[in-house]
């Protein structure tokens, strides 16, 4: 994420703790709490949007391994549930559309996972007003949803690299867009106590507050290591060309060559915004050719893994 979008996210999180701290005010304001859960959950899938974007290459097996336990976990749950209402009132058919055994789900492959888990959530949407005495909300069907959408996003695409990267940035891009509606429904709502109370008023504002702080002098932190061993390696020549439309190098700058240091990391203080080809090679290695794009803000965080030549 940019700086822009780490500012709004700090912002966002100062929001809800505010809010939930608040309760005894907020729930009386009207239609305040669907806003308040939406705007919640959204929060929570961009920090864990935000991780994934950030873990590198070790971690992402790890971290799709906790979305699938957290899915599967909720999806167990709300069909244990919707299927104690289905055998209560004798409904056969919706009996068996959502009685999954634990381990149906637990052992599942991703996609069986994925599926089960939205046939679920279908079934107990069509009969949520059914369900809250034994224990379904609206909340934890949007919980559910969100979980499975994460799982969707954990799951390798057939195009890797730059195609899952930007894949989650656009699903940044839509989370803070719909954040910044809701929040501007709320501004609405909060607006109306602002005379009757002002210290809570004054609080949110101050909450609202978003604070853009620089990513450092770095602008690009790269990692050559052995596909083989996961070793570091030093010597690795990074050549970053500029590619056609970059605002301040088409056409004029000269490729930037760099060489990575001992345990194959390298780091670039300056680099103009644009997109460039990014050419990594070193003798006794398959050469590798990757494409980048710096925006206003990034910090770009690269691991290349080279495969020696046999």
């Amino acid at each position: 994420m940019n700086s822009k979008q780490e500012g709004t996210l700090s912002m966002s999180v100062g929001i809800v703790n505010f809010l939930e701290k608040n309760a005894s005010i907020t729930s009386s304001l009207p239609g305040f709490e669907p806003l308040f859960t939406k705007f919640r959950i959204n929060t929570e899938g961009i920090l864990v949007l935000r991780k994934q974007q950030e873990i590198d290459n070790s971690g992402i097996k790890d971290h799709k391994e906790f979305l699938r336990s957290n899915l599967s976990a909720k999806a167990y749950d709300i069909s244990r549930k919707t299927e104690a209402f289905a055998t209560f009132v004798n409904n056969h058919v919706l009996t068996k559309e959502v009685h999954f055994p634990e381990t149906a789900l637990a052992r599942a492959t991703d996609s069986k996972l994925e599926s089960r888990s939205l046939i679920i959530y279908e079934k107990a949407k069509e009969n949520i007003a059914d369900l809250k005495p034994y224990g379904v909300t609206e909340d934890d069907l949007t919980a559910l949803k969100n979980a499975i959408d994460l799982f969707h996003i954990s799951v390798p695409a057939p195009r890797k690299g730059t195609t899952e990267k930007k894949h989650i940035t656009n699903q940044l891009i839509t989370l803070f867009k719909d954040n910044a509606a809701i929040l501007e429904k709320i501004d609405l709502l909060v607006d109306i106590v602002r005379l009757s109370k002002p210290d809570f008023y004054a609080g949110y504002k101050e909450s609202r507050k978003i604070t853009v702080t620089g990513t450092g002098s770095l602008a690009l932190i790269a990692k050559a290591t052995d596909a083989a061993t996961g070793e570091g390696i030093k010597g690795v020549k990074f050549i970053f060309i500029p590619q056609n439309g970059n605002k301040e190098s088409a056409g004029a700058e000269e490729p930037l060559v760099k060489m990575t240091a001992r345990k194959g990391i390298l780091n670039i203080k300056n680099l103009s915004d644009g997109t460039y080809t990014a050419v990594v090679a070193k003798t006794g290695y398959k050469q590798k050719e990757l494409t980048i794009s710096k925006a206003a803000g990034d910090r770009i965080k690269l691991e290349v893994q080279l495969e020696r030549i046999e």
